[in-house]
């Protein structure tokens, strides 16, 4: 039996409300890293890296949403979820996505898409991939950094 939608969108569920609790500053930190596998890849326009699943990348993590709090980001809500099937334990993953933020006193949306690679193994989704465009460039571009 392959991944199905609904397995995969409510995975994005919990992954979002995981990212909501990382902006109010009360990350658990376990919740966060049962998201991920042992060992993931990542791949935007600065390159490609491969990491492991370990205490430094929860203390990364840590400090990548005070990054988000400190540029006003109020919330990170799915919009959409596009499923293909690899095999029976593997998909891929297209994740749409709106990114609210508040800064001087204005309200800014931004919608973007992400691919994740993910794998079930005794029956939890886990991401051991992502694809992602140039973040740094969007918030640039909306006067965020």
């Amino acid at each position: 039996m392959t991944i199905s939608k609904g397995d995969v969108e409510q995975f994005f569920h919990r992954y979002a409300m995981v990212f909501k609790h990382g902006l109010e500053g009360s990350l658990d930190m376990e919740t966060l890293r049962s998201l991920y596998s042992t060992q993931f890849i990542a791949a935007g326009p600065q390159g490609v890296m491969a990491g492991d699943n370990d205490d430094a990348f929860g203390e990364r993590m840590s400090k990548e949403y005070e990054q988000y709090r400190q540029i006003g980001t109020k919330a990170m809500t799915v919009t959409a979820v596009e499923v293909h099937p690899i095999d029976k334990t593997h998909c891929l993953a297209h994740v749409g996505w709106n990114s609210e933020f508040e800064k001087d006193g204005r309200h800014i949306n931004i919608p973007f898409t992400n691919t994740y690679l993910l794998e079930q193994n005794d029956g939890k989704l886990k991401a051991f991939g992502w694809i992602t465009g140039d973040e740094v460039q969007l918030l640039k571009d909306n006067g965020l950094m």
